[in-house]
């Protein structure tokens, strides 16, 4: 059969244009998504870090010792009862106590919340104390016969006695007072008493001599004057007469000699004062210092040991001055008095005076 070329080419392109669709059908079934059921397959699980634990705090203990007590009677010496009561307030607030200031204190009152008890001048019944509640630790301040156990600990005066106090007071006397013009009051009928009066006198000596005037009037410094302990308000007044009288510039009241009455009575004379107490009131002018024992170093020494159940030691007590008013008692003095405290400390002086105990 015969075709014309333009058959045949008409042919060829029939050709190519149906291999070309053929060709397209076949590339889009290729990619055609198929519906086939999917191939099974292992899920691999993914590892999960598990959450950290939580630890649970443990509960902070309760400090159930969490108080210190002060125990200091009525009739204590003030001014030593006030140095006392400062210093164990500062120490226990510096490790997070509480601090309680008592007049009395019974076994009854022992409580688990006590971790320290301090008493002072009179003895509250320490030894049956410690016995009941080791736990707690006693500080024992001025009290005679005391001593030193496993939960007691012991601060003494056994260094010092009214004697001493008495020859400190009268040697500072001599020390600031024009011309010696100076005298002490002090009581009659106690030996507590006489050994202020009588250590006066030497201390007062033992600085000036013959502590001869160069102006009228000329008496034979240093006075005295006293009354039995049970004398009343007049009474003391009358012996402060006997000073005034005498032109006297400098006092010193004993301890247990007249009140505040007395200090008031003497200052508005124009007398500048000692005393074992603190200042009274409105009379700072008139207060050349306080005489008595440094027991904030002597509780300062202590109280480590205190604070670490650690009881049985023994500290001695020092004689001090404070309250101190510089106007009338100069720092250059006060170098001078401290020297001498430090050689009657260490025993370098006799004060003529009998061995005594101070009063609390």
């Amino acid at each position: 059969m015969y075709h014309s070329p333009k058959y045949i080419k008409r042919l060829i392109v029939g050709v190519l244009v149906c291999s070309a669709i053929l060709t397209a059908c076949g590339s889009s079934t290729l990619v055609t998504i198929s519906t086939s059921p999917p191939i099974a397959t292992t899920e691999l699980e993914t590892p999960t870090n598990p959450p950290p634990e939580i630890e649970t705090p443990s509960p902070t203990p309760i400090l159930t010792q969490s108080l210190v007590v002060f125990v200091s009677p009525p009739d204590a010496n003030p001014a030593a009862s006030e140095q006392i009561a400062s210093t164990l307030s500062d120490l226990a607030a510096t490790e997070g106590l509480e601090f309680e200031q008592r007049q009395s204190f019974t076994m009854d009152d022992l409580s688990a919340e006590i971790k320290i008890l301090a008493a002072f001048g009179q003895d509250p019944g320490l030894d049956d104390m410690a016995q009941s509640a080791p736990a707690i630790q006693f500080l024992g301040i001025s009290i005679p016969g005391l001593q030193p156990a496993p939960n007691i600990t012991v601060i003494d005066n056994q260094g010092f006695g009214d004697g001493d106090i008495g020859f400190l007071a009268g040697y500072l006397a001599a020390v600031v007072s024009p011309e010696w013009r100076m005298g002490t009051i002090s009581i009659s009928d106690t030996s507590g008493g006489q050994n202020q009066r009588l250590g006066f006198l030497n201390g007062a000596v033992f600085f000036c001599g013959l502590c001869r005037q160069i102006y009228p009037p000329f008496l034979n410094y240093p006075l005295y004057s006293e009354a039995p302990a049970a004398s009343t308000q007049q009474e003391w007044l009358a012996a402060a007469e006997i000073l005034i009288d005498s032109a006297v510039d400098t006092a010193y009241i004993a301890p247990g000699a007249g009140d505040n009455t007395l200090y008031e009575y003497l200052a508005g004379a124009g007398i500048n004062l000692l005393g074992t107490t603190t200042p009274p009131p409105g009379l700072e002018e008139n207060w050349i210092g306080t005489i008595g024992g440094d027991f904030q170093s002597s509780v300062r020494a202590a109280w480590p040991d205190l604070l670490a159940d650690q009881g049985g030691s023994t500290h001695p007590i020092q004689l001090t001055i404070n309250h101190i008013n510089p106007e009338l008692f100069s720092p250059g003095r006060q170098q001078l008095v401290n020297k001498m405290i430090a050689e009657l400390s260490a025993g370098f002086i006799d004060t003529g005076v009998g061995s005594d105990a101070i009063s609390p």
